[in-house]
């Protein structure tokens, strides 16, 4: 995938990257048992104006990206512009995959996971320039139960790549949580 470019609007990046972004990431993936499905993503990006778009793949193949929002959307992931272009041209890897990767989600386990996860979970980044990045993320439409998780980008990355297991960052001190602490311990369980 061509790199995104510093100054790519939101409308062009969902309209124009998403599609090939998606196309890549599901070739990638082993799908099976996904027949009957239909993962659902809202984007809401905060500026000057909101834009919101929907990301919309039915049985793990078939995608539709909507100007607008969602019915019901699986996850709604809201951030500010700032944040969402530091996460879309690569400063922020690793920042959101784990919920908006289409790839990782064609699993018939982690989609029926999905499924059954209510609540918001806000995370707060600290970032290698000194800055903070937040972004939110609604599972199910569900206001509550909330839970805030608090990390460095390098660390959050590696937890959810797997390679830092979130017990254990959160052990070492790498990762504060805040809230509700059985909705944190099921997330974690969705990023395994």
């Amino acid at each position: 995938m061509e790199p995104v470019s510093e100054s790519v609007t939101v409308k062009e990046y969902f309209e124009e990257y998403v599609p090939k972004l998606v196309e890549e990431q599901l070739a990638g993936a082993t799908i099976s048992g996904m027949e009957g499905t239909v993962f659902t993503v809202e984007f809401d990006v905060e500026g000057d104006q909101t834009y919101v778009y929907g990301v919309t793949v039915k049985d793990a193949k078939d995608l539709t990206v909507s100007e607008g929002p969602l019915d019901n959307p699986l996850i709604k992931v809201v951030l500010s512009e700032d944040v969402w272009r530091r996460a879309v041209t690569g400063k922020m890897e690793g920042a959101m995959d784990t919920f908006t990767d289409m790839g990782q989600a064609a699993s018939r386990k982690r989609y029926d996971a999905l499924l059954a996860t209510k609540g918001t979970m806000n995370v707060e980044l600290s970032l290698p320039d000194g800055s903070n990045a937040a972004l939110k993320v609604v599972f199910g439409g569900a206001d509550s139960p909330t839970v805030s998780f608090k990390a460095a980008l390098e660390d959050w990355a590696k937890i959810q790549s797997g390679e830092l297991p979130g017990p254990m960052a959160f052990m070492q001190g790498k990762l504060k949580i805040e809230g509700d602490m059985s909705f944190a311990m099921a997330l974690g369980n969705l990023m395994a």
